[in-house]
């Protein structure tokens, strides 16, 4: 039951994630998303469909990457640095401002705040619920989480994820090289760490304790 709750939220918060990539990058002075039609409102063009079940089955996962390019930034590290974490601090703001909401809808209509211990609960154990005011709390509950979720993801340095990005910006050749060469391996190591506890291990205890601080401040 609990899947189709995650459904909205597993789909959208990607999308989203990589549109404002494409957005920024274009502002920057960057064709290339344009060129390659992501700056279109289809969100499909962003759907990926195994980050997809990722997020679904263990809460992080990732959209259809953006194509970028860094020539074209008039200054190409500020430009890289500024369309790479542009994205992840959105999704960041996001998954807060949905916490905030879902706790304040949560106050409106039960009494009781919500807190750490009744978010765990909405996320892992949700009923089907008519009642649509909780169907509405456990919704955006699940588009917080999934949201912070992407936000944190990105900074591991794995291509094509944010942090990978960034580190080869700032590195030498010698490192680049390392990097380019392993890539395939760190992507195949980061999916079966994922499938094997990653995210229930290491990955989600850090989301949870934002969450933990984010109702902490609300309350």
């Amino acid at each position: 039951m609990v899947y189709i709750y995650m459904l909205p939220a597993a789909f959208l918060a990607p999308v989203l994630h990589e549109w404002v990539k494409a957005l920024t990058s274009t502002l920057l002075g960057d064709p290339t998303p344009r060129n390659h039609g992501y700056l279109s409102p289809n969100p499909l063009k962003y759907f990926e469909p195994i980050g997809f079940m990722f997020v679904l089955l263990f809460g992080f996962g990732w959209g259809r990457p953006v194509p970028t390019g860094a020539l074209h930034y008039k200054n190409r590290k500020v430009g890289v640095v500024i369309t790479y974490t542009v994205p992840v601090v959105f999704s960041l703001l996001l998954g807060v401002a949905s916490l905030i909401g879902a706790s304040i809808l949560t106050a409106r209509v039960y009494g009781p705040v919500m807190d750490i211990n009744m978010f765990f609960l909405l996320v892992n154990f949700p009923l089907w619920e008519p009642n649509l005011h909780l169907a509405g709390i456990i919704l955006l509950s699940h588009f917080a989480l999934i949201n912070i979720n992407l936000a944190i993801f990105n900074l591991l340095p794995v291509y094509p994820l944010a942090a990978n990005k960034i580190l080869l910006l700032f590195s030498g050749p010698d490192a680049i090289a390392k990097l380019n060469h392993y890539e395939k391996p760190l992507q195949v190591i980061l999916i079966l760490g994922l499938a094997f506890g990653l995210a229930e291990r290491v990955l989600m205890p850090i989301a949870l304790r934002i969450v933990g601080l984010v109702l902490g401040a609300v309350i």
